[in-house]
């Protein structure tokens, strides 16, 4: 059974058909949960998959929702932004718009959010909607 997701960079091909395309029996086999992450409007709980993190915000009664976000895309930021401090999403974006894995505002927030719940990077400040984030030195 293929479902279109919201996938954070691109899927290994033997995982894809087409570019946001991804097999659900190889998504959710053998997640291990690393973290929670308090948000600003919700938490959110990251798990590991061997090539992609899944991010599932619960959301009221049964219901919620998930974002795929790959390996390499964490990868990414890490390499750009290691041992900073105070990085906003919008600093991120900026950075990342070139990227072939990060390609919209959202996508970076997703991925700073898994470095959070994997304990590479932390929130170091809220400012109304504002999250700033300081990333590790040795974040992946």
């Amino acid at each position: 059974m293929r479902v279109r997701l919201n996938i954070v960079g691109r899927p290994p091909a033997e995982e894809t058909s087409g570019e946001n395309d991804m097999n659900h029996r190889s998504l959710f086999l053998g997640l291990r949960y690393r973290g929670l992450v308090k948000s600003v409007r919700r938490n959110y709980h990251v798990l590991e998959g061997s090539y992609h993190y899944v991010l599932v915000s619960p959301g009221a009664g049964a219901g919620g929702n998930y974002n795929v976000v790959l390996k390499k895309a964490v990868q990414y930021l890490v390499k750009q932004f290691a041992g900073t401090r105070s990085v906003t999403s919008a600093d991120a974006y900026a950075a990342c718009k070139r990227s072939k894995f990060l390609r919209d505002r959202f996508a970076v927030l997703n991925a700073l959010y898994v470095l959070v719940g994997i304990g590479a990077a932390r929130v170091s400040k809220m400012d109304g909607k504002t999250l700033f984030f300081s990333i590790r030195k040795q974040a992946v």
